[in-house]
């Protein structure tokens, strides 16, 4: 992608989210605005930002050259106008409620660009309700991406449907050139998929420990070393695919789903956690986890890192290591 067709990124929210897109976008020399509601928070913004950079530099996942000169780049927004106001793409990070994100969009649509696409980085609210109030309903839609954002390879788009499929389209190719696989969703649905997915598998997850099935730690090492190997090799369906062997897929899969329903009928169904319920879970993951959250935050990067390097077709970023193999930033170097 050429520099004239970088688009100009503004980044509203400077919580951990908000700061990984920054990140994110920075580390591929892209120019970046950061504007947050809460003024204090904006100004320690900055050196997490630059310690994100510096990271995705050292793990391979960013290009050291675009990285050098980024944070110089980048803009600290003194108002909602002065960020947003010659973006090509704004970023709603805002961990707010449905009414506070409704009355931010919409004020992002009065000082931006009429050009400018806004993009609403949640998980559980659609688009068609934080649109509602907009002229421009046509220049917005929603995406999600599992944390850390600067780290994980999908992003999901949900348009609303006033959405305009150029700007979806434009969108995607924009996450794309940042080194993110797109999969957009044809509707609505609350949660969106990946949130729907994380709650079901979550939720049996907590049952099997409440119930005294399994321990927490244990629960998470079955859920890492198992579904998750083979999921993030060929996801659900594929893995079952791929165990039909000389059967048939047909036939394999009717018995297959025979199995699992014989168990969906004793899966968890609960909606809620009693608050005794719910404070025995924390003081389990408490007690399990008391190290540092930085340094365990540190090894997951790490490991997402090498995982990324296994999984995922190499990016022009690893490419251009690859030609220069004695690089101290190769992520042959990676720790």
């Amino acid at each position: 992608m050429a520099d004239s067709d970088r688009p100009r990124v503004a980044v509203i929210g400077a919580g951990h989210r908000g700061r990984g897109w920054a990140a994110l976008a920075l580390s591929r020399g892209w120019p970046v605005s950061l504007y947050d509601l809460d003024s204090a928070l904006l100004q320690r913004a900055s050196a997490d930002v630059a310690e994100r950079v510096r990271r995705l530099t050292d793990l391979g996942q960013a290009d050291p050259l675009a990285a050098a000169g980024a944070l110089d780049s980048l803009r600290i927004g003194r108002s909602l106008l002065h960020a947003v106001g010659d973006a090509e793409l704004v970023l709603d990070a805002m961990p707010l409620d449905l009414a506070g994100k409704q009355r931010l969009v919409e004020q992002i649509e009065q000082v931006s660009r009429a050009a400018s696409i806004t993009v609403s980085m949640t998980g559980t609210m659609a688009s068609s309700a934080l649109c509602a109030r907009l002229r421009r309903p046509e220049r917005h839609a929603v995406a999600y991406a599992l944390d850390p954002v600067e780290m994980t390879p999908l992003v999901e788009i949900v348009p609303s449907p006033l959405t305009d499929p150029a700007c979806v389209e434009l969108v995607c190719a924009w996450f794309e050139e940042l080194d993110r696989q797109t999969v957009v969703l044809k509707r609505e649905v609350p949660g969106n998929a990946t949130g729907r997915i994380l709650a079901a598998v979550w939720r049996e997850c907590i049952d099997l420990v409440l119930e005294g099935v399994v321990d927490l730690a244990d629960v998470d090492r079955l859920v890492s070393l198992g579904p998750a190997i083979e999921w993030a090799a060929a996801g659900p369906h594929l893995t079952q695919v791929m165990g039909a062997g000389a059967r048939g897929t047909g036939v394999f899969l009717s018995e297959a789903l025979q199995e699992y329903e014989r168990v969906w009928g004793r899966l968890a169904c609960w909606e809620s956690l009693s608050g005794e319920d719910r404070q025995r879970l924390i003081r389990l993951i408490e007690r399990v986890y008391d190290d540092e959250p930085s340094e365990l935050r540190a090894e997951r990067d790490k490991f997402l890192a090498r995982l990324l390097r296994v999984i995922e077709p190499p990016t022009e970023i690893e490419l251009a290591f690859e030609e220069n193999p004695d690089s101290p930033q190769s992520p042959e170097a990676a720790p």
